[in-house]
């Protein structure tokens, strides 16, 4: 590869006709100017692309960090939805178990009350029927007595 200093020193045989050496030299000073000015160009470039390569790295790193963060996120939002769906599903079933047995428990003491109140109505009769004949055979005895003092 020509550099400016190769173009600066390059050094051209003189003929009878050739060109003008005041213009060649002139000519060649604008070329190595040029040639250095593209060179730093030319460096500047290169690190700018250099340093936008690894800015490109890092923010590609921080992307992938970011995505997998995001999959992280979604997977557990997913298990705690999940998780709460069986919570839910499992206090739903406890406490449908629970009415059963409450239902049960209250309809076990409807059918004892309503023994019992067919208990107390059978005593009731039984009392009242031996009331009763108590009562006739007092007023039996009332009656005899009364036919015994007449």
């Amino acid at each position: 590869m020509l550099t400016p200093l190769d173009i600066q020193n390059k050094h051209f045989s003189k003929t009878i006709r050739g060109f003008s050496e005041t213009e060649v030299e002139e000519y060649l000073g604008l070329v190595v100017r040029s040639m250095e000015d593209l060179i730093l160009v030319n460096i500047d470039t290169t690190a700018k692309i250099t340093e936008l390569e690894n800015e490109l790295s890092r923010y590609k790193s921080m992307e992938r960090t970011i995505n997998e963060a995001m999959i992280l996120a979604q997977k557990t939002s997913e298990d705690m939805v999940h998780n709460a769906s069986e919570k839910s599903s499992y206090i739903i079933e406890r406490a449908e178990d629970q009415a059963k047995k409450i239902m049960n428990d209250a309809n076990n003491e409807v059918l004892d009350i309503l023994k019992r109140h067919e208990a107390a109505k059978l005593e009731l009769k039984a009392f009242q029927t031996k009331f009763k004949v108590l009562l006739e055979s007092q007023l039996k005895l009332v009656d005899e007595m009364i036919v015994s003092i007449e």
